[in-house]
């Protein structure tokens, strides 16, 4: 007949306590530092697509300054490039988007 405890002293119960609060703590600690570069990926790239835009803007208000000033032909070019950045932009950060949502295990709409 094997012995069963049936009452842990106050003393055991908190020692019992500490070890499942300690292993708690690494377990979340491990899971910060695996999510740390993704976070930091994800966060570079939305800072990249900031930096994208800032310059288009940039470049779209130089456009519009001087648009009267163009022709026909350089004005339509011109309104095609700007789309054309404006949607890699958009896909770059979508792409980066999916990628930190898988690998954080996160669900997309």
């Amino acid at each position: 007949m094997s012995e069963q405890v049936y009452y842990k002293s106050k003393r055991q119960q908190k020692i019992e306590l500490g070890k499942l609060e300690q292993k708690a703590f690494l377990l979340e600690k491990a899971k910060e530092a695996k999510e740390a570069p993704i976070k930091e990926r994800w966060e570079n790239a939305q800072l990249q697509a900031a930096t994208w835009q800032s310059v288009l803007d940039h470049a779209v208000e130089l456009y519009n300054t001087h648009k009267d000033e163009l022709e026909e032909e350089v004005i339509t070019e011109t309104e095609k490039q700007i789309e054309a950045r404006q949607t890699q932009i958009k896909e770059f950060l979508m792409t980066e988007k999916d990628i930190y949502l898988e690998a954080m295990g996160i669900q997309a709409d």
